[in-house]
This record gives C-alpha cells, structure tokens and sequence, in this order.
C-alpha cells in the first residue's frame, strides 16, 4: 500500500501553479506515467504547454477555464478533461477568492491508443 499526504506542505511551485506529483514519489524520471495534484490560486493560471503524454484532469474544487489549442471550455467539480499527447493546453482560475483544485493523470501514447 502506498498512502501520500496531500497538504499544504506537499505542494511546490510547478508550472505556474502550486503541484505535488503524488506517484512517482521520486520525480517524473521515474516513470513514464504519473498522478499529481495541482492547486490554482484565485486569479492565477498554469504556463500554457504542451507535452507527449496524454492527460486527464480530474477537477475536485473551485470554477475556471481550460484552453486546448483553440477550444476553451469552463470546468468545475466533478469534471474531466482529457487532452490528448500534444496538445498546448493551460487552465485559468478567473474567482477572486476561490482556489481550483484538480488532479492529473498522465500516460505515454505508447500504452495503448486513444479513440475520441
């Protein structure tokens, strides 16, 4: 078993944002996949970036926007996104006073297509 504490002191500045990349524990040069935890401060916004892996983001707290490519679209609890290996992708937290708070999960291509 493998319990992570996500709390506040967990989290780094990454990306733009606040992040805690939960497995690998040890970095991303572990592994060719991962999960993380990302935190957007109220008026804040990741780097806008594009990487290989696919990704899904799982939102949990707060109301923002995601950009991929040139489709944007408002994300909120209880959503996911995915977005596909090469996508340029960012997401903004427009409230002054609320924090989004999502988790990512990210895979290489090479294990296993993806169909949309």
């Amino acid at each position: 078993m493998l319990i992570r504490p996500m709390t506040e002191h967990e989290l780094t500045d990454a990306y733009g944002i606040r992040y805690q990349q939960l497995y690998p524990h040890g970095g991303e040069d572990l592994a060719p996949w991962g999960f993380g935890r990302a935190v957007v401060e109220p008026g804040g916004a990741t780097e806008p970036h594009q990487h290989e892996e696919n990704e899904v983001f799982v939102f949990l707290e707060g109301r923002g926007e995601i950009t991929i490519g040139e489709e944007r679209a408002p994300v909120h609890p209880d959503l996911s996104v995915f977005i596909p290996g090469g996508s340029r992708h960012h997401v903004t937290n427009a409230s002054s006073d609320q924090r989004l708070v999502f988790l990512t999960i990210y895979w290489p291509e090479s294990h296993g297509p993806v169909s949309l």
